[in-house]
């Protein structure tokens, strides 16, 4: 059987196979940081009951968009200027670029903070009617600054194709250290409650920022002079802001809508089963991220032919490793629904329609991925925003008749539309299909 598998492996273009080997420990690193995401996620469910769940992933939704309109879109936009960088050795330019995304962002970080913070009792109050939200509302908001120097580092260590490292800062770190620290309070005997668990994930975001600011140390060691790009990075990145926006907004405002026209118990099914759903899309995250450098340096170069052959070789290995959860989820979804409590059995059928339409965001590809770093990061802007537009309305008209799973309809609805049709101008603009198929 291994020999079979590296047999195949061997047959490979050179680019796919890069690819394939830059993602290897990076599916690790993802795979050991979701399986301990959801072990915390079990052990609160149990120990904080529905409604402080729902309420740290529901604080936590809001920060994560936060995050990503602090950022002004400036990470795709690093990520591929600074791969470009790299590949031609231009010191100066990485200096400048890394720097210049950390003062702008920074900035932006802290006005965003300064109004959440004032607001957040009103939000509380007055948007999710429930006041116990106030406080991990603030201790949330108040991490973003540390996520967001995170994720300026993380654009130049992917460029640098250190891709597992790169998803470490991301996705792993931050909750190893909130697992770490809510084992210990609970060995110890202290009390765990939501203020408690707020704080443990700020910690983690503490934490995250201090490893990454070291190990780009480790990277980038040249003393070339710094010129500020700000203004050039505004300039460039708005479109890269319309695509990063739309995608977090679109993967976080049905928990924040559900929190709005429902509950937090609510939101907490709704949550508990999108995260076991988007097991099955770890994979189509971690190839993008090696897949990201790739593409810009071989559009740049005019090879669109090598760029079929492995967008289309990544896309059918995703869509075999995508079903299988997807028949696990039919048949056991309630069983492991059940591990945060009984009361999380009644989200199943949220489990099934989040899952449907997780295998059509990893069927379609990388699609969406390709117009970004050719220089069609318009398309796919417009696409998304038009996406979020359907959301936004069907989340709005199901939420109140059906609850969270009308929540799921509206989301399996909306990536349908959105991926189906970046394949289309993917092909259009590009030549690059990343279907292994044409149509």
């Amino acid at each position: 059987m291994i020999q079979k598998i590296k047999s195949k492996i061997s047959m490979l273009d050179e680019h796919t196979l890069e690819v394939v080997k830059q993602s290897a420990p990076s599916i690790l690193v993802k795979v050991l940081g979701m399986l301990i995401a959801l072990l915390v996620s079990i052990a609160l469910g149990r120990l904080l009951g529905a409604q402080g769940l729902g309420i740290i992933n529901l604080t936590s939704k809001i920060s994560s968009i936060l995050v990503i309109l602090a950022l002004l879109g400036t990470p795709q936009l690093l990520i591929k200027e600074l791969a470009i960088a790299v590949n031609d050795k231009n010191w100066q330019e990485i200096k400048s670029l890394i720097k210049s995304g950390l003062i702008l962002n920074s900035i932006s970080a802290l006005l965003l903070i300064t109004l959440f913070v004032i607001l957040a009792p009103w939000i509380s109050r007055y948007i999710f009617y429930n006041k116990a939200i106030t406080v991990p509302l603030v201790i949330a908001v108040c991490a973003v600054l540390f996520q967001v120097i995170s994720r300026v580092y993380a654009s130049g260590i992917i460029a640098y194709k250190k891709i597992w490292q790169s998803n470490l800062v991301n996705e792993g770190l931050s909750i190893v250290v909130v697992g770490l620290l809510l084992g210990v309070w609970y060995v110890l005997g202290f009390t765990i409650d939501v203020i408690r668990v707020a704080i443990f994930y700020f910690v983690g975001r503490v934490i995250v920022t201090t490893y990454v600011v070291m190990y780009w140390s480790t990277l980038f060691k040249s003393k070339t002079k710094f010129h500020n790009k700000s203004r050039e990075l505004i300039k460039k990145s708005f479109p890269f802001l319309m695509v990063s926006a739309t995608a977090i907004i679109a993967a976080n405002i049905d928990s924040v809508m559900v929190g709005w026209l429902s509950s937090v118990e609510e939101v907490a099914y709704y949550t508990v089963a999108s995260r076991i759903a988007l097991l099955t899309i770890f994979f189509l995250q971690v190839t993008n991220a090696a897949l990201s450098p790739k593409l810009a340096t071989l559009y740049k170069a005019g090879k669109v032919k090598e760029m079929n052959e492995m967008v289309q070789r990544v896309t059918s290995g995703l869509l075999v490793v995508a079903i299988l959860p997807l028949i696990v989820f039919i048949f056991f979804g309630e069983s492991i629904l059940g591990l945060w409590g009984a009361e999380f059995s009644s989200g199943y059928w949220l489990l099934i329609v989040l899952s449907l339409g997780q295998l059509v965001n990893i069927g379609t590809g990388s699609a969406g991925l390709i117009l970004v770093m050719t220089g069609f990061e318009k398309i796919q802007a417009n696409i998304s925003f038009i996406a979020i537009g359907i959301n936004l309305l069907v989340n709005f008209i199901l939420i109140g008749n059906f609850g969270a799973l009308g929540a799921a309809i509206a989301t399996a609805i909306a990536l349908s539309f959105e991926n189906i049709s970046k394949v289309i101008y993917a092909k259009k603009k590009t030549g690059v299909m990343t279907l292994p198929f044409n149509f």
